[in-house]
């Protein structure tokens, strides 16, 4: 596999799904795995270009302070149909749909399963995901599934070791880095 997009849902991939909300229905907080962070820049050390592909537009800004390209597929129609993000990828990336991973969870990332070969979920998804995705990741979402899928890509020889300075000097970018100073 010649992987130069890797494509991540958010909620129920680097969570476990689970939404905060406070007596308006506003989202107040979500729960994220630090170790799927640095696997994320693991990967772009590698030479593999991530992205956030999300129906929740509450992800955007934390996708901005980790430098990571964010694109809400619920638009004006609020259409969630996130298939038809393979074509903007292609062109604004420059990059093939055979050289594209998808991680995603649940029944709204369906359609972008069928475009792609490889694509990949956590334990925890629903039969229809699974039976539709390449490779049923053990890690249930938000615990681990960028960890465990940087992994499987690493042994398999299908990217080279991201270095502790790469990924060290992208960590220092982000700023969420920043404001821990």
């Amino acid at each position: 596999m010649d992987i130069k997009l890797l494509i991540l849902d958010v909620d129920g991939v680097l969570t476990d799904g689970t939404k905060v909300y406070d007596i308006h229905h506003n989202v107040l907080s979500k729960r994220f795995t630090c170790k799927d962070f640095t696997a994320i820049k693991r990967f772009i050390a590698s030479n593999v270009k991530v992205v956030m592909l999300s129906g929740d537009i509450f992800n955007k800004s934390m996708a901005r302070k980790r430098n990571i390209d964010f694109f809400c597929s619920r638009n004006s129609d609020l259409s969630l149909d996130k298939s038809r993000y393979v074509e903007i990828f292609q062109d604004t990336y420059n990059i093939p749909a055979d050289n594209m991973a998808f991680v995603g969870d649940d029944y709204f990332d369906l359609s972008i399963f069928t475009r792609l070969h490889a694509t990949f979920c956590p334990a925890d998804s629903p039969q229809i995901i699974k039976d539709n995705s390449l490779t049923t990741l053990n890690s249930k979402g938000g615990e681990g599934v960028i960890v465990e899928l940087y992994d499987l890509f690493y042994e398999n020889g299908w990217i080279i070791e991201a270095s502790e300075q790469q990924v060290a000097a992208l960590d220092k970018k982000e700023v969420t880095s920043q404001e821990m100073s």
